[in-house]
């Protein structure tokens, strides 16, 4: 039987959904079995199994599901159950609004849609998503609508993270709106063209108009104080170069002549619709703040030395540090804490710390929760304590909506009597670090999301070799927990005759740092080994040092063993062909030698005679092997029709033993026939059944030695309730090997021949028989013990009750010689021996036969001498014979002529191009003499 793998290429690339879709069983579904698939659907499946996007394919009246690997996690919950079912069953909370779009698409059309919102049940509960797809009908080869292909992708998060964008930049504008003295200005890193708002326009003293249709920056650049204005540019330049944060304080000389201080903040931004980048910030008049410091800073100046010292203390200190008295009230703070805190208020007692927005961080118990004012460090220190410290979240006051992290510690400060003097406090930004470890836990949650996606099986290592991680496709492969294979317990999975070069290996690529890769057998929780590709990659520091291994183990059984058959596959036609080789020059031999024969004893009769006999004999021989081979192609490729009637069994069997009894008394066999009395009638094709029973029969002849004995026997049987009949045929042969046994009903397969191969044949018997006995409903088994243990073949065929229908006689056309004048024939062949031999008969049978080898000589020939009769080859090397055939009869007038195709051609579409070109008959070499004059002597048609 041929392999089916060409057929199932469609599957190839399919990843795990193409797996899937191979190990399913089709049998019972609509579909069918993926045998009988329609070249449409194997198609379109490949095409969406091999694509990267999210594509899926509802084939059938019942758009049964089918989709690739992308396509999966749309499904969320319901991918394990999803294949093969109905689109309405999988996507039922939304079959209402989807449904009518499938249903128009089977009619013939295709939609497109952007951004479809619609409320899905995916994940076990109700959840909003948007998305952007197409839908298209799938067509067969006739055009007809059997499918929907729909490439869909998930656009929730997008529109999601526009929306949030769109609400932060509304909010921003409130809050600068009510802040007064905040402005906002952009830079288009495009074009160049800067724009402002009012506020903005203010500060420098440009019309508020133009600065918001847009003008150059140099405009609001040019009026920064000249002192001021190199550090600005430079500031600007390396945080547009950098894309870090832009943060500087300059002043604006006015026309009043005083100056206002600005504190400029920004950064460069990327327009998450049009991927614009521009340069944008906000700009805050900080006059008063810069003369408050001016006025504190003088008022320093004129404090001790002592005080100007401290203050200079806390103002280098890298912390934000502040004091209070004993009642709450803020004494000092330091630079460092209202860059922490922002312009931040002197509370005057321990309520007013309520202003200070804070808030519980997450991982503890009230995580998200407002920190009361008494909850503040400063306040439980005052309130006893002598020490209290905390994380929080915080927002600071000159940044509304924004977030940062802190570390507060404080202290009590106590007179030398041991009472409450006031307190000490430091507050620490700890944002980096801690958006620093949430990144790095949300990079590892990834890693192992993806490491425990992917169909692979994931390993890491230590620097040592050391296995220190598994995802859980180990555990779903193996059947064992992962604490017994991490470590080196995964040595115990190996296969022990892999192991070895395994360890060896592995140890290699430690030493050395280069990548491992290696084919090995891991066991398979169902207690097999299955074929794995093994391959890790080091990482490095920089000294080149490999610190760490990652690797993956991929499941490659089935392709391995794929290979290993395809391999057998090409070994067995190989032995085929050299076979049929062999086969076909045997009889070529005789041939040879009687052709010379013929020729050195021309005048001797007898000898004359017996070279004919040889040559007959081996071109039947020759012509047989030919038949079979075309027979098995017909069979194969379901080409052959079945003239069905009512049989009875036990006639059949007579006219198989009939055949094979030559066979079986030339090489002294014991044939022992057992026909149940009740026999059977079938509803098949006579000649069909009686080769399948005469070539087991045969089979059974040539494989045991002279002198066996072979056994026939025809009984009833029953099958799944249906009444059948089993034809059994068992000698006591050489036997089949248990390796061959699986394979004998292949193609190019063939048990071991003896040296002198003297059975003979091209194996194809078996499979012709397979064939036809599935295309009678039936089956056929073989069964041996082993090699000299003889074989059994059993067909079991299903019966039908009642009278059997006679069926129309069939007569064979006698072979007539012509007699007297005989016909005028003209032989056309450009095989000078052909054609002069074709002629020899049909003149010793009183025919007037004259040949021609080439087309024009035939046409001059015919004009000349009209036949009535012309047996043409086609194959001819200047104008085939169709062509031929039709100038004969352009030509031909009113003169008739039977035309008759003499040609190696015998499919059934040479048939056709013989009948279109004019043919009155179409004859297959060697050609059947009696048929051949049957026809000539008939006449014209």
């Amino acid at each position: 039987m041929t392999s089916t793998q060409p057929m199932l290429a469609f599957l190839s690339n399919g990843g795990a959904s193409g797996a899937r879709i191979h190990a399913h069983d089709w049998s019972a579904h609509a579909v069918g079995p993926i045998g009988a698939w329609p070249a449409a659907l194997r198609t379109s499946l490949g095409i969406v199994l091999g694509s990267s996007f999210p594509t899926f394919l509802a084939w059938g009246p019942e758009l049964s599901l089918f989709f690739n690997d992308a396509y999966v996690p749309m499904l969320g919950n319901k991918s394990d159950a999803a294949l093969g079912r109905p689109l309405s069953e999988v996507w039922d909370e939304v079959w209402d609004s989807v449904g009518p779009y499938a249903r128009r698409v089977m009619e013939g059309e295709s939609f497109f849609f952007e951004n479809f919102a619609t409320q899905l049940q995916r994940h076990g509960y109700p959840e909003q998503a948007w998305f952007t797809f197409s839908y298209s009908p799938v067509r067969d080869d006739g055009g007809i609508v059997r499918g929907v292909l729909c490439t869909c992708i998930e656009t929730t998060d997008k529109l999601r993270a526009l929306a949030m964008h769109k609400e932060a930049e509304e909010r921003l504008a409130l809050s600068l709106e009510a802040s007064g003295n905040i402005g906002t200005w952009s830079y288009d890193l495009k074009t160049g063209a800067t724009h402002v708002d009012e506020r903005f326009a203010r500060l420098f003293q440009v019309d508020a108009a133009l600065a918001r249709d847009g003008t150059a920056l140099v405009r609001f650049t040019d009026m920064i104080h000249p002192a001021d204005r190199p550090a600005v540019l430079a500031a600007i330049d390396h945080a547009i170069i950098t894309e870090t944060l832009y943060d500087t304080e300059y002043r604006i000389p006015q026309r009043s002549g005083s100056e206002v201080w600005v504190n400029a903040r920004g950064k460069v931004f990327t327009d998450p619709e049009s991927g614009a980048r521009r340069f944008a910030g906000i700009a805050i008049d900080i006059t008063d703040r810069k003369r408050a410091e001016q006025a504190r800073l003088e008022s320093e100046r004129r404090a001790d030395d002592s005080a100007r010292r401290l203050d200079v203390l806390l103002d280098a200190s890298p912390v934000g540090i502040v004091y209070v008295d004993p009642d709450g009230r803020m004494l000092v703070a330091n630079a460092h804490n209202r860059q922490i805190w922002g312009q931040h208020p002197a509370p005057g007692a321990v309520h007013e710390y309520a202003e200070w927005k804070g808030w519980w961080p997450a991982a503890t118990d009230r995580a998200g929760q407002r920190v009361a004012a008494a909850e503040w460090p400063l306040a439980r220190v005052l309130a006893g304590q002598d020490s209290a410290a905390g994380i929080f979240e915080i927002e600071p006051f000159d940044a509304p909506g924004t977030r940062k992290t802190i570390l507060v510690r404080a202290a009590a400060i106590r007179d030398e009597a041991g009472a409450m003097a006031g307190a000490v406090a430091a507050n620490m930004d700890i944002s980096a670090q801690v958006e620093a470890e949430r990144a790095m836990k949300d990079s590892e949650a990834k890693f192992r999301l993806i490491a425990n996606v992917i169909p692979q099986m994931v390993w890491s290592a230590d620097a040592t070799g050391l296995n220190d991680y598994l995802n859980t496709r180990w555990q779903e492969f193996t059947g064992l927990p992962q604490e017994r294979i991490g470590g080196n317990g995964w040595v115990e999975i190996v296969h022990p005759d892999d192991l070895p070069r395994l360890v060896a290996l592995w140890q290699q690529s430690i030493a050395t740092g280069e990548p491992f890769d290696i084919e090995h057998r891991v066991l398979h929780h169902s207690g097999g080994y299955r074929w794995m590709l093994n391959r890790a990659e080091p990482f490095v520091d920089a000294a080149g040092k490999a610190t760490r291994w990652m690797g993956t183990v991929t499941d490659i059984h089935d392709k391995k063993t794929g290979e290993e058959e395809l391999r057998a596959q090409a070994r067995r036609k190989d032995e085929f062909l050299a076979m049929l080789a062999h086969e076909l020059r045997n009889p070529l031999a005789p041939i040879s030698n009687a052709a010379q024969l013929l020729s050195m004893a021309a005048h001797d009769p007898q000898r004359v005679r017996q070279s004919s006999e040889v040559i007959i004999r081996q071109v039947r021989h020759m012509t047989s092997l030919v038949d079979d081979l075309l027979d098995v192609s017909r069979v194969k490729r379901g080409l052959v029709q079945l003239e069905r009637e009512r049989v009875d069994i036990k006639s059949v069997v007579a006219s198989a033993v009939e055949q094979a009894r030559p066979l079986v008394e030339a090489r002294r066999h014991a044939l022992d026939l057992h026909v149940d009395a009740a026999g059977g009638w079938v509803h098949g094709d006579r000649i069909r059944l009686v080769q399948v029973i005469a070539n087991l029969l045969n089979n059974a002849a040539k494989y045991t030695a002279q002198g066996g004995r072979i056994a026939l026997s025809v009984v009833p049987a029953g099958d799944a309730g249906q009444d059948a009949v089993a034809i059994s045929v068992r000698d006591n042969g050489i036997g089949i090997d248990r390796t061959v046994l699986p394979h004998v009903f292949e193609l190019f397969t063939q048990a071991e021949r003896t040296p002198d191969r003297s059975q003979g044949g091209l194996g194809l018997g078996l499979a012709l028989v397979h064939s036809l006995v599935q295309l009678h409903g039936g089956r056929v088994e073989a069964h041996s013990e082993g090699l000299g243990m003889g074989s059994t073949f059993t067909v079991t065929l299903p019966t039908v009750k009642g009278a059997p229908v006679a069926a129309a006689g069939r007569q064979a056309i006698p072979v007539r010689l012509a007699a007297g004048a005989g016909k005028r024939i003209l032989v056309v062949d450009d095989n000078v021996d052909a054609a002069q031999s074709l002629a020899d008969i049909l003149r010793s049978l009183g025919h007037q036969v004259a040949t021609a080898h080439d087309s024009h000589d035939a046409l001059a020939k015919a004009q000349a001498a009209w036949p009535e009769v012309f047996i043409l080859d086609i194959g001819l090397p200047d104008i085939d014979g169709y062509a031929l055939a039709r100038r004969l009869r352009d030509g031909a007038g009113a003169r008739p002529a039977t035309y008759l195709a003499l040609t190696g051609y015998g499919q059934a579409h040479d048939r056709v191009l013989a009948r279109t070109a004019g043919f009155d008959h179409h004859f297959v070499k060697p050609v059947d003499f009696g048929a051949l004059v049957d026809v000539i002597e008939r006449g014209p048609a």
